[in-house]
């Protein structure tokens, strides 16, 4: 079973099946995961304002989604792992911030950026659910060859 729907730019998107989850959705059911290198919680952040946004609200906002933050400095930095991926590259099993990451950025110039690796079949369910919310996506690529399972990276 299929569904097509085209969105406000004028997008067509197929959606087969009845498993299909955006990644919104996996990040609100807490698929993604918040433990990072040894699984204890690190933050790096300063006491201070940094570019307006201060070390405090860069943990507010990694707490929301369950991640980490990163860095403070220059710009909040958060990430969080999908744990819900069992991914290989050249036949051999990753766990790599390199290979699973999603990653936000938040300045205080209102440029928010963001990475996240999505299997193929994901893609259109999170591009639908980026446009709704009025988000740009500036990229859409892969960083692998011979990975299984297909992942892509958007920004």
């Amino acid at each position: 079973m299929s569904r097509r729907e085209i969105d406000n730019f004028g997008n067509q998107n197929i959606f087969r099946g009845s498993d299909e989850r955006s990644s919104f959705d996996l990040l609100e059911s807490g698929s993604y995961s918040s433990r990072h290198h040894s699984g204890k919680r690190k933050t790096n952040v300063a006491h201070r304002d940094v570019m307006g946004i201060s070390a405090s609200k860069c943990q507010q906002l990694a707490d929301i989604i369950g991640g980490e933050v990163i860095s403070s400095t220059p710009v909040c930095t958060i990430m969080r792992l999908r744990d819900d991926i069992k991914a290989t590259i050249l036949g051999l099993p990753t766990r790599s911030p390199l290979a699973l990451p999603f990653m936000l950025t938040f300045e205080n110039n209102s440029l928010n950026l963001g990475e996240t690796v999505l299997r193929q079949k994901e893609v259109n369910p999170m591009l639908t659910a980026l446009r709704r919310r009025g988000l740009i996506v500036t990229a859409f690529h892969n960083h692998w060859l011979f990975e299984k399972p297909r992942l892509m990276y958007m920004h």
